[in-house]
């Protein structure tokens, strides 16, 4: 009987060390998964511009949003079909290309970046996105920490693809919150990500280059 016992306490240990181990991976592949599903390719300019309209449950409290957990990607595949997809960030360099949804709650952040004011604009004042980051991983914004100044950032919602340029790039407080404000006379971008295991932010700016529309860009 004692045997029993320590070979199956040895099972479980094996068992829960195989979960730490892949944890993370399938997290990361059920993310892949749901921003491909959420891939531009699936939508219409008219279906993105619905979307932008849609005003229930889309939440913009930053603050009060959690780590992403394994349950939370899980929940989020069940549900991305109904997901307010707005427009898709691409930052070539690093090989970044994000959905955009409307608000910041935690099951638009589970599959994409979020818009983090009501109102915002594409190519209008300061447009702010914030996503997940997980460290050393290639998902949402984490590729963002290997992006350079000069960088070359697109963002279309099938209308128009907007470019910006990377000319600013730091590690903020998490209450510096000012950073996605609008300034006067400024066309940018920012965008914001979790920094130091989330007691801080990685802040990105961008300045706003021209707007061209979709049908003349070329397919690359």
């Amino acid at each position: 009987m004692k045997n029993k016992l320590i070979n199956l306490g040895i099972i479980l240990l094996f068992v829960v060390g195989l979960t730490l181990v892949f944890i993370n991976p399938i997290r990361d592949y059920f993310v892949k998964r749901s921003a491909d599903k959420l891939s531009l390719d699936h939508y219409t300019a008219e279906q993105l511009k619905e979307n932008e309209q849609q005003q229930n449950d889309v939440d913009f409290e930053f603050e009060a949003v959690q780590s992403l957990s394994i349950t939370d990607v899980l929940k989020a595949q069940a549900s991305s079909d109904n997901y307010p997809v707005i427009g898709s960030i691409v930052v070539p360099s690093v090989d970044m290309e994000v959905p955009i949804l409307k608000g910041v709650s935690n099951s638009a952040l589970a599959v994409g970046a979020g818009t983090m004011k009501p109102d915002q604009k594409l190519g209008v004042g300061n447009y702010a996105l914030a996503a997940h980051y997980f460290e050393g991983r290639d998902v949402l914004f984490g590729p963002l920490y290997n992006a350079k100044l000069g960088d070359t950032i697109y963002l279309t919602d099938l209308d128009q693809v907007y470019e910006y340029r990377i000319n600013h790039k730091e590690t903020i407080a998490a209450t510096d919150v000012d950073v996605i404000n609008d300034v006067p006379g400024q066309t940018k971008l920012t965008l914001i990500t979790c920094a130091d295991f989330g007691y801080n932010r990685l802040a990105v700016e961008a300045e706003f280059v021209k707007a061209v529309p979709f049908k003349e860009m070329t397919k690359k």
